[in-house]
């Protein structure tokens, strides 16, 4: 299968500054899923682990994990090969040697990558894709030890392929891409038929307030609900994002646990 590439190549596409701003101050996301992987028992702040961030942009996300876990190794993977080049050059630029960035395609990985890791992450763009089976799949055939992705999931019996549109302010497009959100418990079957088990999750709740931009267009902002949680949106979406993590059987205990909460 072949991905719409458009939104991850096209120069006039592609949201640098997204990738730039995550250097200066990691998302509270990420910081937020490494305390959940260490709570699920996937990561240790001592721990040697070789780990695959799976398009990893220009690398912020194992920049900051190297900083938090100083004797882990990092790759990450990403179809653009300018984002890799660039992060490869603040890697080198700031002396950090155990982060390096790889130019691959999940639709078509380097057969090296088998059984190389003990950990895959992706964080945040699973659902940027037409759909998310093929990229799960493409994760479990590296047969890592375990698998761990944030999404945007609904902990139900329902997917949503959510194709969005922005404009100019001609009203001419300007960008596309997918917001789709994913079925937990599909995605949790599909983990499990290609041999991930002992599942868990857990729902991410946002803890800063963030303003809604003037513009209009897809950009991540939270409502405040009355009991003093807070909803994200972007644009016209609502963002459930989600934690999932999953092992590999014959690394697994052999029974599934309890869902995280």
């Amino acid at each position: 299968m072949q991905q719409r590439t458009a939104e991850w190549l096209d120069k006039d596409k592609v949201n640098r500054d997204y990738h730039d701003r995550q250097f200066r101050e990691p998302y509270r996301s990420t910081i937020a899923f490494c305390n959940w992987l260490e709570t699920a028992g996937l990561v240790a702040r001592e721990g040697g682990l070789r780990i695959l961030d799976m398009c990893s942009g220009a690398g912020a996300n194992i920049y900051y994990m190297s900083k938090r876990y100083p004797k882990m190794s990092f790759i990450g993977v990403d179809i653009n090969a300018d984002l890799v080049e660039q992060g490869n050059v603040f890697f080198q630029s700031t002396g950090i040697q155990d982060c390096r960035l790889e130019v691959g395609d999940i639709y078509n990985l380097d057969p090296r990558y088998v059984s190389e890791f003990d950990g895959v992450v992706s964080f945040q763009t699973l659902n940027w894709f037409p759909e998310f089976k093929a990229p799960l799949e493409a994760m479990a055939k590296l047969r890592p030890g375990w698998i761990a992705v944030s999404a945007l999931l609904y902990n139900g019996p329902v997917s949503c392929t959510i194709d969005i549109t922005e404009y100019d302010d001609d009203l001419e497009p300007t960008r596309s891409g997918f917001y789709n959100v994913c079925s937990l418990p599909v995605v949790r079957k599909h983990l499990e038929g290609d041999g991930f088990r002992d599942f868990q999750f857990t729902p991410f709740e946002i803890d800063v307030d963030l303003p809604k931009p003037g513009h209009g267009l897809m950009s991540t902002y939270t409502e405040k609900l009355e009991d003093g949680r807070r909803l994200q949106r972007s644009g016209p979406l609502l963002m459930p994002w989600y934690f999932i993590a999953a092992r590999q059987s014959s690394a697994a205990s052999g029974s599934t646990s309890s869902p995280a909460s």
